[in-house]
């Protein structure tokens, strides 16, 4: 690989210079900073003493034309010949700090980092009160990297401590005024901290670009085939990447009187967003070809990059980002989840689902031209079948895009439907409902959940049942709201074979946690009661209910009559059925409302 990289050394100094001309990008300064103020307080220390801070590894940009700066101010450059990949918290860290820059924190915040360092000790500390009002410390040593006469700086900072002194009857030595003076040139002089850098060529493919990376993070982290395309955005369309950045900000939080990505199942990432677009635009579910998609690979040429095919793939890319950024197309496909069922990310597993599901639902409106409430229906049922069945997770990828290009080859809505109908179909027949659901693939496991459970919930809620036990009438449903703090309610399970009691009959957590021991109950009064075997406590609950509210009671919430005088083990075997039968009849109500 020495044809494609080649090492070289920078001080700090240099590294900021070409950031502030706009010759080397470093698109984090607007991007979530995720370092702790810790790590960058260590960083310093690190330089004080000499100690080794790692690479940086530079990319070389390709000389192409149409490519715009990085970041929000004004550069020399009109686009940047270098991209960051590997040092980027580092780099950030440096430059916030020596400019007195701000970054955007996790939480999409405008933040100063404030380290502060005291000289006579020499040590550094995350800035805080105590370090604010202690004359002995410099508060923030952005401070020094900023001012134009250090020689000022330091004269002010001996002064106000030797003032302090005074006032207490003590003395600063002049011993300690050399201290405070050397230290504090020696901070000053981080700026010519030498960094050994990475400097990659722009005709280095990714695979090498990753193996570089891989060979140098000591970390053992690995580059994502998203890192790559997120940094073609910010070479050749900038603002879409800050589109794409905003709207998974906006997801994570609301804004008051407005609609945004914000919502109750899930927050999205600039990752997310990459997914369903490639998807969508693209019918490309393995990133790993996204990103030369992008770059303008002939793949009919074995890769040849041509920039004309860049700039179509960019066009196409445009023209559909828009539909994926929608907030009226993402809410309208959160309500087809919820309508399978599925009212929180509680019971959603695995984000692939959700966001793949959404290049779904975008293809069947605008390819297909599938109405409100056709879309409605068919995304819900495929949501819920997808996520039964676990369809996004493991080796997914080849055959999601099997069936993106298959999808590819259809006309019509009414085609369209028949296919995923026959997908559904060819796996949820009556073998799985009643073998594969109810063994150990599916709820004959222990735990908090697993996709059979979350399913076998997702049903309850679709059946609109109500709550065991409830008095009130109370759905199951309502468990998801949020209370006026802003917070959901208790989502908390019970053991309808108590915990306590089977302990008592020699049962293990394994076995006590299964599945098909678990329920969500509305019980106020006396909750030690359930303690006690079901033959005791099942007829105090059950007290002035009529034979068909109980069986109606059992019926909704997949109990077998006359469960609470079963062994545990017969209990667990017939339940299993009855979960499984819950989660069939709310899956043939859902393919009903498609047919």
């Amino acid at each position: 690989m020495s044809e494609i990289f080649y090492n070289t050394a920078l001080t700090v100094n240099q590294l900021i210079e070409k950031i502030d001309m706009g010759e080397l990008g470093l698109p984090e300064l607007q991007r979530p900073f995720i370092w702790k103020d810790s790590k960058v307080r260590d960083l310093f220390d690190s330089m004080m003493r000499g100690y080794p801070i790692g690479y940086l590894m530079l990319w070389e940009c390709p000389a192409l034309e149409k490519k715009g700066c990085i970041g929000i101010e004004q550069h020399s450059y009109g686009y940047p010949k270098e991209v960051i990949i590997d040092g980027q918290q580092r780099l950030t860290s440096l430059y916030a700090v020596m400019k007195g820059k701000k970054i955007i924190n996790s939480k999409f915040d405008e933040k100063a980092i404030v380290i502060s360092y005291s000289p006579l000790h020499n040590k550094f500390e995350v800035g805080y009160q105590a370090t604010k009002k202690d004359p002995e410390w410099i508060y923030n040593i952005s401070d020094l990297f900023t001012t134009s006469n250090t020689f000022k700086f330091i004269k002010g900072f001996i002064n106000d401590l030797s003032e302090q002194r005074a006032n207490k009857g003590e003395t600063l030595s002049e011993e300690e005024k050399d201290i405070i003076s050397d230290n504090i040139n020696i901070v000053v002089n981080l700026k010519n901290y030498t960094m050994p850098v990475f400097d990659i060529k722009s005709n280095a493919e990714e695979e090498d670009v990753s193996e570089i990376f891989v060979r140098v993070n000591s970390n053992g982290v690995s580059l994502k085939q998203n890192d790559f395309i997120l940094t073609l955005l910010s070479l050749y369309w900038d603002d879409g990447r800050k589109k794409i950045e905003q709207f998974s900000k906006e997801s994570t939080f609301p804004k008051k009187g407005q609609i945004t990505a914000y919502n109750q199942i899930t927050n999205v990432f600039a990752q997310d967003v990459i997914r369903v677009v490639m998807a969508y635009a693209f019918d490309r579910a393995r990133l790993k070809y996204g990103y030369k998609l992008l770059r303008g690979a002939d793949f009919d040429k074995r890769g040849a990059v041509n920039d004309e095919l860049r700039e179509q793939r960019f066009a196409t890319l445009k023209q559909k980002l828009p539909d994926v950024l929608d907030v009226h197309n993402w809410h309208e496909f959160l309500k087809a989840i919820m309508n399978a069922g599925y009212l929180s990310g509680d019971l959603i597993l695995s984000g692939n689902a959700i966001f793949y599901s959404y290049a779904l639902y975008l293809i069947s409106k605008y390819r297909f031209g599938a109405s409100y409430n056709e879309n409605m229906h068919i995304t819900s049922l495929w949501f819920f079948y997808a996520t039964l069945v676990s369809f996004y997770t493991g080796s997914f990828e080849a055959i999601v895009e099997n069936q993106l290009n298959s999808i590819k080859e259809l006309n019509t809505f009414e085609e369209y439907k028949e296919f995923i109908l026959s997908r559904i179909n060819e796996r949820l027949t009556n073998d799985y409902f009643e073998i594969t659901l109810v063994g150990s693939g599916g709820l004959a496991v222990s735990g908090r959940g697993n996709n059979a459970w979350n399913a076998y919930v997702a049903s309850l809620n679709i059946m609109n049942t109500k709550i065991l036990f409830s008095k009130s009438s109370l759905l199951v449903s309502k468990l998801f709201e949020l209370g006026v703090d802003g917070k959901r309610k208790s989502l908390e399970k019970h053991h309808l074979f108590p915990k306590k009691y089977l302990k008592g009959l020699g049962y293990t957590d394994s076995k006590i946690n299964q599945m098909a021991n678990y329920a969500f109950i509305d019980w106020k009064d006396n909750m030690s009661i359930f303690d006690d075997a079901p033959s005791v406590y099942y007829p105090v609950v059950c007290e002035g209910k009529s034979e068909d509210d109980i069986l109606c009671m059992e019926k909704e919430n997949a109990l077998p009559h006359g469960w609470e005088n079963m062994t545990y083990e017969d209990f667990l075997v017939e339940r299993r059925k009855l979960m499984a039968a819950k989660i069939k009849a709310a899956f043939e109500q859902l393919k009903k409302n498609v047919e």
